[in-house]
């Protein structure tokens, strides 16, 4: 669990970048983390039925980076976000598309160990098979 604000400011540290230094970054984070939000949807709700709590319909949408509590699982929080939210942040300027590139691979690798895609089965599923 985490706040957009804390999303936002992981990202400027993975980009060795302090808060208020690009206009552009204040403007267009939201954004940015409205699309991953959705991204992430997936992997959130496979974290959740595999510790059988109620999934999530909808990603929400992020109006500001504010201190909107997220009460997603931290692997996604504070570890994936925070990398796709810099690639899409860096991805802005030409001049670091590759860090951009590695960043989003970062963001994709950390989703998938997040919630890894075998799910556990009941004894009862297994029955039934």
């Amino acid at each position: 669990m985490a706040t957009y604000r804390k999303i936002f400011d992981l990202a400027l540290a993975k980009m060795f970048e302090r808060k208020g230094t690009d206009s552009d970054y204040d403007e267009y984070a939201a954004p940015i983390l409205e699309g991953l939000l959705i991204e992430a949807l997936p992997y959130e709700n496979m974290i959740r039925r595999q510790k059988g709590v109620a999934v999530v319909e909808a990603a929400p949408e992020v109006d500001a980076v504010d201190e909107t509590v997220l009460d997603w699982d931290d692997r996604l929080t504070r570890n994936a976000l925070p990398w796709g939210l810099a690639s899409g942040l860096l991805a802005m300027d030409e001049i670091y598309q590759p860090q951009a590139a590695q960043f989003r691979n970062n963001f994709v690798d950390a989703l998938s160990e997040a919630a890894p895609a075998v799910v556990s089965y009941t004894d009862e599923e297994v029955d039934d098979a």
